[in-house]
């Protein structure tokens, strides 16, 4: 009788230590990442229509304004690579908050 109990003591602490080895590479396979998708730090001109939610032309009126000097401004902050224009989306948030009346003819 004594050794029936010894047997089925070894038998379920063999059970306990498979159980227990299984949950824990069963928690260490599932990683969860608490990290954000990576966005953008510069939006391409559609990028910005649909975050502004302006019209391509209305953006491009934006983007180059003649101050009748013979030379071209700007009311949105951009960099020019080429012929493409991209905007710096931190750059366009402090603008919306900074921003006055503009208005374009």
């Amino acid at each position: 009788m004594k050794n029936d109990i010894i047997a089925k003591s070894i038998f379920l602490l063999g059970v306990c230590i498979v159980i227990g080895s299984w949950m824990i590479s069963n928690g260490m396979g599932k990683k969860t990442t608490t990290s954000r998708p990576v966005q953008h730090q510069l939006l391409t001109e559609t990028e910005l229509v649909n975050y502004l939610g302006l019209s391509k032309e209305e953006i491009q009126k934006l983007t180059e304004l003649d101050d009748e000097e013979g030379s071209y401004s700007s009311e949105l902050p951009h960099i020019k690579i080429g012929s493409q224009f991209y905007y710096p989306k931190s750059a366009i948030d402090k603008c919306l908050i900074n921003v006055d009346l503009i208005t374009i003819p």
